[in-house]
């Protein structure tokens, strides 16, 4: 079927979305009509070169020789690293999320110029251009290191920095336990075996018990176990009452 339809003086405009935009001008031209390229834009739907839009619409009736303006697509918005650095770990997962972009690593280390807990390093420098969906690593600064020798303090710290602290001194992390403490981080530190102040020479590990916000359920075992001691004891109290 032709492109257009004679109706009066006006023929009915062809549709030349999604097209090269080197066919839809050679189209129009041999229609009789005026194309102009007015835009071009961002379209991640549409590979660069291809027109997106057109005004007046496809199928109107329009009189030859019109003006016929064409948005054009530039392809993809390119997507440019964010400057992490100095940001907390939640916000810098933010920031990523928000260009499309994946935290992988999150590597913790010490630091003598940044508090604890904010991003000191980024595995893309920022303002380099990346790949959507891209994996960014990132460090985050567990504070400046123990000074002291002696066994640290343990309580209310998160386990990421017990494990960097104690390496420092050389003192492995021992038993680990959970304690239920909804009101508390998850991971927070809240007993440790041995108590801080014992010079950190003779300690070779250090068990701990941290926080969990979900309760804590008893093995099968151990609850039959209980119970059958509990019937154990009870025979033995009515067999010695017998006896008397």
């Amino acid at each position: 079927m032709p492109w257009y339809t004679k109706h009066g003086d006006e023929y009915e405009m062809p549709d030349v979305t999604e097209q090269p935009v080197t066919d839809a001008v050679d189209l129009l031209e041999s229609e009789g009509f005026n194309p102009m390229i007015v835009d071009s834009v961002y379209e991640a739907n549409y590979p660069p070169g291809v027109v997106v839009r057109q005004n007046p619409l496809p199928y109107t009736m329009v009189k030859k020789g019109r003006r016929i303006y064409l948005v054009v697509s530039i392809g993809e918005r390119p997507v440019y690293m964010p400057n992490l650095i100095g940001a907390t770990v939640k916000d810098a997962e933010f920031q990523l999320k928000d260009r499309m972009l994946d935290l992988n690593r999150v590597i913790y280390e010490f630091s003598e110029f940044y508090p604890n807990g904010v991003v000191i390093n980024q595995s893309v420098p920022a303002g380099e251009q990346v790949e959507r969906k891209q994996r960014i690593n990132i460090t985050v600064s567990l504070g400046p290191p123990p000074a002291s020798q002696e066994v640290p303090n343990l309580v209310g710290k998160s386990m990421n920095y017990v494990r960097k602290e104690l390496e420092t001194i050389g003192i492995r992390v021992g038993k680990i336990e959970y304690q239920y403490r909804p009101n508390l981080v998850p991971e927070t530190v809240v007993a440790q075996s041995i108590s801080a102040g014992r010079p950190a020479a003779k300690v070779d590990s250090i068990d701990v018990t941290i926080s969990t916000d979900k309760p804590i359920k008893k093995p099968k075992d151990t609850e039959q176990d209980t119970s059958a001691q509990s019937t154990e004891q009870s025979n033995e109290q009515t067999s010695e009452a017998s006896d008397e």
